[in-house]
């Protein structure tokens, strides 16, 4: 597969680019709060070639012989599962027929309140995720792995529940086989269907255990559960984890032609760890150096540091440690990774009240973006290695102002 050559931005192009997105902070202030994430249109058939020119995914020796034409299957790591939404989009777009996606999670989600005589706060997911169009391709299955990692305790829970609803027979086959006795499992990656794994942990740039805040005990999808200082009255012992920790314990690939063990290709590493995305990021650095994940996704959150009395993550002025959007992405471009602000894209309420035309996706990398942006609320990155050439080359093309 052909690299992407690294596209650095004009001056004109940064002027544009940057003109152009502050104006849509104006027009839309949460355009990048709840993206459309066009990106994600047809992913699937770039993860299957990538994964199909990938060359690190073999059986054991005693396996070779039964398993070898096996495909690795693809592999999303969902860190901030929260509710569930991401997992269930990537659910619909990998493998619509599976019938996991965000219209039947928020049923088993309601279902989950009136057994429980309680009301979940957004239970459609706070981008009103649950009314996002299905995919229209309503049959097609492929081999889905994606872990799903929430450090709340109640929202854990509600997820499993979720799990047993909407997935019953993925359940069953799990406490009846282990990874070693199911013929289904090589080297830790399940190649037959769809698997949808919850862990109730955080994720983190060390491993351990730490204090997280007491909502993340009984509240379902509280945006307060988060890191917290040692000793605060009430918090939950929580056990908390790197990336690369948790895909050398996972996952044993061997390497084409030798005893080299390589990781499996994370065809999308999602973070949102309120404010400590850097730091998750910073737990991945193997992953990532090795180009391992494909595409990343993370999110931008300043305003968790600089408004209220509890300030906490890592961006924004009041961050602890302070960490610009620049500083992420300048070191992921040394990583080989482009990186992209995603967007909500005018619609035809707007064009008809003269707002103009917006690209899908902000540069960032190579000094198309040189300042940081002036986020009100959240924001979303996206970013592709540029190893994999057809999905780096897909995210430059909807940054439509920059022309490479």
């Amino acid at each position: 597969m052909k690299k992407l050559p690294r596209h650095t931005c004009t001056s004109a192009e940064t002027a544009k680019q940057t003109t152009r997105l502050q104006k849509r902070f104006q027009e839309w202030w949460s355009h990048s709060a709840c993206p459309d994430q066009v990106w994600m249109e047809h992913i699937d058939v770039l993860f299957d070639e990538v994964t199909k020119f990938d060359s690190s995914f073999h059986s054991r020796p005693q396996q070779q012989q039964k398993q070898q034409q096996q495909q690795q299957p693809f592999l999303i790591l969902d860190i901030g599962c929260n509710k569930g939404y991401t997992s269930a989009d990537f659910f619909d777009t990998l493998s619509p027929g599976t019938n996991m996606n965000p219209k039947t999670l928020v049923g088993a989600i309601r279902s989950i309140a009136s057994e429980d005589n309680i009301k979940i706060d957004r239970d459609g997911g706070v981008c009103n995720d649950s009314n996002k169009a299905l995919n229209k391709d309503r049959d097609t299955v492929r081999d889905v792995e994606v872990h799903c990692f929430e450090p709340s305790p109640a929202t854990f829970e509600m997820l499993n529940r979720a799990h047993v609803k909407l997935m019953p027979k993925n359940n069953e086959e799990k406490q009846s086989s282990s990874a070693v006795g199911n013929n289904n499992v090589v080297n830790g990656m399940t190649v037959s269907g769809t698997n949808w794994y919850i862990h109730n942990k955080g994720l983190h740039n060390t491993n351990g255990k730490m204090m997280w805040h007491k909502a993340c005990g009984t509240a379902i999808g509280d945006e307060l559960c988060t890191i917290v200082d040692e000793g605060t009255e009430d918090a939950i012992v929580v056990p908390v984890v790197t990336v690369d920790k948790f895909m050398e314990e996972t996952f044993t690939v061997a390497a084409a032609g030798g005893d080299e063990q390589q990781l499996p290709l994370v065809h999308m590493l999602k973070i949102d760890a309120e404010g400590l995305d850097p730091a998750v990021l910073q737990g991945s650095t193997n992953l990532l150096t090795a180009n391992r994940a494909i595409m990343v996704m993370f999110e931008f959150n300043p305003g968790l540091s600089e408004k209220g009395d509890t300030p906490h993550g890592m961006w924004g002025k009041r961050g602890n440690p302070h960490v610009t959007l620049l500083d992420v992405t300048n070191w992921l471009d040394t990583l080989g990774y482009d990186c992209y602000l995603d967007t909500h894209l005018p619609d035809e309420r707007e064009m008809k009240k003269g707002v103009l035309d917006a690209p899908a996706l902000y540069r960032i990398t190579g000094d198309c973006l040189n300042r940081e942006p002036s986020v009100r609320g959240w924001a979303n990155v996206v970013c592709a290695a540029r190893k994999y050439g057809s999905v780096a080359e897909r995210l430059l093309k909807l940054a439509t102002i920059v022309k490479p």
